[in-house]
């Protein structure tokens, strides 16, 4: 049996383990994102504790610039002599939060501060008390870390000390208890450095790494070791042998235990304790972590049959030991208890042995659990073994062949590469790709695009704010959303600050260039990713307008372009401009009709026409972007897959939640605006292209935002022709209220009657002589 054993470890350990699916290969590079970002994050305090440990630079700068300094101030610096002292510069501003200019101050004058007072600073302290907290702002130099303990040096000896107890008892002012007149930023604390870093490594780092590579390298090795063998069929023959149940599990078992030593190995050689008892700490945790992976992974390769439902099944326990060990990275996770359970102890434990505070019971606990559920899993893995349904295959050869026959028809009936589902704009799918992922990043992808040029449009527009007035008023609205915790008074205080961006130029005018960007990113997309013509997105040539197919260079009637009649596509874009104002306006006269609102006539002012003809150049391309990613890319690919009804559902689905974060989004709002998509859908379908379609989304929201003076899917506008306002009989439920009227039963009507129409336009053509084909073919 000694020789049998040998064998099967020897057999083990060096067994070819190539894997045969891409499972644990996706793991483990996942591992690698999440450790490099924990890395990044604790290497942030070793160079927080390089730079600290540098020593004194003679280039630190020593002055101070005080902004919009008050006369007591004034009085105080020159009883002080602090002008002389600290190298004091004044300067007057009314941005109290322009960093860059408070930037090229410091700079000009070799300042490590700024210390920024409001204007009427004496005016609310010298009343002799103080019912409001006057604001004192401090900004301090990045360069050096030093500057955070030269600010405290500040507050304490010339602010707090100081300046306030000279207001106190030189001008009687009664300062309110416990809260001096000033706001700053906590200094960073890093006396401490060093240790701080040193004990994150020990305690999350360290133990982290052991967890990750001990479970891959288990994993690798014991799904290719019995489960591998049951794939190749060269299992039978091993069983076939004079060994025992046992002997086949325990030879495994022990392959794969010396295997995962090396990772552990190699471990404990970097992060090597600092002590004896240490040492022999981490070797116990780690022996009994490898034994309890190590059995639990022979385990579950002794149920499967293949390396692939081996990985399968292994995969929910390496995520959730992964997930385990993120929690025990939280303070309040470290409590006694969970240092005697395997895993959190394994986790704890380790930290503690390399931090030399480790405690004797809940180690030895922890490791002789470990290796008693090890114990159980290697019994319940002979167990298998001795059960025909794990060992031998339950079906003939004639049996299998007929079942995976039968399979692969079926896989092909449902192929949707080799038949798809649909048709639309010629798009036909030529990738495989996992429900999931391909539901998931159609829906993902629309949102990440407009996150991020909506981010940086934000930047110029922000740093215009920061060199105004209006700084103050920006700043507080941020704090006020910072400072709110129910969900619903953040989605609209957030939705409100939106608003204050649509009002500036720079953003406007960014979020206008930055659409065409989008649209080049799909075009991109399908030319580069897909290597499809970019009539597969909606945009026809004009042979295809007029019904002449480009590949074949034949002609085939459409019946979308009057029989055959060809329609240049800008033609096809003044017809969609039509069909926007049509509607728009028809839901502004229901509006009007039903008292909903009232007409205040001409309402364009000088000031706001350059941020009008902004508007207008941003909405072109706004609407061409929302049409080409929900209708032009998102319905034919969808379509291609599930059928056209699905792809005009899930297209205007994630239309309407794309604007579920705007103010005063309802479950009606939700509706209408799926209505809305889904028209413009149908619309797309029956022509063959999206040049309709663009327009017609351009023109409802600039009639709706700067014609009528309406809010568009909650956005507020600054610069309309026209001026509207809700009027005292007003329902929410017909207006649509603060999201504007796509929020209202107005809309949901008109939408409603233009659904009427187009079907009954349809049904006519269906029954005109039929040298008329559809344009967009769905197979059977």
């Amino acid at each position: 049996m000694r020789r049998q054993l040998k064998a099967l470890i020897r057999k083990t350990f060096g067994k070819n383990h190539t894997m045969k699916s891409q499972a644990s290969v996706i793991t483990f590079l996942a591992c690698v994102a999440f450790i490099f970002v924990v890395l990044c994050f604790f290497f942030s305090f070793i160079e927080d504790y390089i730079h600290r440990n540098d020593g004194p630079d003679p280039s630190y700068a020593e002055n101070v610039i005080v902004v919009n300094p008050p006369d007591s101030w004034k009085d105080y610096a020159e009883e002080r002599d602090l002008y002389f002292w600290l190298g004091l510069e004044e300067k007057d501003t009314d941005a109290v939060f322009d960093v860059f200019t408070f930037s090229k101050w410091m700079k000009e004058y070799d300042a490590f501060m700024v210390v920024v007072f409001p204007k009427d600073f004496d005016e609310k302290v010298l009343v002799k008390k103080v019912e409001e907290r006057p604001e004192i702002l401090t900004f301090i130099s990045t360069d050096h870390l030093e500057y955070e303990d030269y600010r405290e040096d500040f507050l304490d000896n010339e602010m707090g000390s100081g300046y306030y107890q000279y207001l106190s008892d030189k001008l009687g002012v009664n300062l309110p208890s416990g809260e001096q007149p000033l706001i700053y930023t906590e200094a960073i604390k890093n006396e401490e450095t060093g240790g701080m870093v040193r004990d994150r490594l020990s305690r999350m780092v360290a133990p982290l790494l052991f967890f990750v590579t001990i479970m891959y390298t288990c994993m690798l090795i014991a799904m290719n070791a019995i489960a591998g063998e049951k794939e190749r069929g060269t299992f039978a023959s091993i069983l076939m042998t004079p060994m025992s149940r046992g002997t086949i599990v325990l030879g495994n078992f022990l392959g794969v235990a010396l295997h995962a030593l090396i990772p552990s190995a190699v471990c404990m050689i970097v992060f090597f304790p600092a002590s004896i008892g240490g040492f022999f700490g981490v070797l116990a945790l780690s022996l009994s972590m490898i034994a309890l992976m190590s059995a639990i992974t022979i385990m579950i390769s002794c149920m499967s049959q293949s390396i692939i439902s081996a990985q399968t099944a292994f995969l929910p326990i390496f995520m959730i030991v992964l997930v385990a060990c993120v929690t025990c990275m939280q303070p309040s996770t470290a409590n006694d208890i969970n240092k005697f359970i395997p895993i959190y102890g394994h986790f704890f434990g380790i930290g503690d042995c390399l931090m030399n505070t480790a405690s004797f019971l809940p180690i030895l606990v922890c490791v002789l659990s470990s290796f008693l559920l090890a114990g159980i899993c290697l019994l319940v893995a002979k167990k298998l073994l001795t059960t025909e349904m794990f060992t031998v295959a339950v079906e003939s050869k004639s049996d299998k062949e007929i079942r995976k026959a039968m399979e692969r028809a079926k896989r092909q009936e449902k192929d949707y590469v080799s038949r798809a589902r649909a048709k639309v704009f010629g798009y036909r799918p030529m990738k495989r790709k996992s429900i999931g992922g391909f539901l998931i990043g159609h829906a993902v992808l629309p949102l990440a695009l407009l996150s991020v040029f909506q981010l940086i449009a934000m930047i110029p527009a922000v740093i215009s704010y920061m060199k105004t007035t209006e700084s103050v008023r920006f700043l507080r609205m941020f704090r006020e959303l910072s400072s709110l915790s129910a969900v619903e008074d953040a989605v609209s205080e957030s939705a409100s600050l939106f608003s204050e961006f649509m009002t500036n130029h720079w953003f406007i005018f960014f979020m206008g260039l930055g659409y065409w960007c989008i649209i080049g990113i799909y075009m991109l997309i399908v030319k580069l990713l897909e290597r499809n013509r970019l009539s597969t997105m909606g945009f026809a040539s004009s042979e295809e307008l007029a019904g002449k197919d480009a590949s074949a260079k034949t002609w085939t009637p459409n019946p979308s372009f009057n029989k055959g009649k060809g329609r240049a596509a800008w033609k096809n874009y003044l017809k969609g401009m039509l069909l926007g104002f049509v509607l728009i306006t028809s839901v502004y006269i229901l509006l009007f009709l039903t008292g909903q609102v009232s007409f205040k006539g001409f309402a364009l002012r000088n000031d706001s026409v350059g941020l009008f003809f902004l508007y207008l150049l941003m909405w072109i391309p706004q609407g061409a972007t929302e049409e080409i990613m929900m209708r032009g890319y998102m319905l034919p690919r969808i379509a291609g897959r599930f059928g056209i009804p699905f792809g005009i559902f899930f297209s205007s689905m994630c239309f309407s939640l794309m604007h579920a974060g705007n103010a005063g989004f309802s479950i009606l709002a939700l509706i209408n605006l799926a209505l809305i998509a889904a028209l413009f859908a149908c619309i797309a379908l029956r022509q063959g292209h999206i040049y309709t379609v663009c327009a017609m989304h351009t023109l409802w929201n600039f009639c709706q935002g700067n014609l009528f003076g309406l809010e568009v899917s909650g956005n507020p506008q600054s610069a309309s022709i026209f001026a509207s306002a809700p009027t005292k009989m007003s329902s929410d439920l017909m207006s649509g209220g603060t999201f504007g009227p796509e929020g209202g039963l107005c809309v949901t009507i008109v939408i409603v009657i233009a659904f009427i129409v187009l079907f009954a336009t349809g049904r006519k053509k269906k029954e005109a002589p039929s040298e008329e084909m559809a344009e967009v073919s769905v197979e059977a």
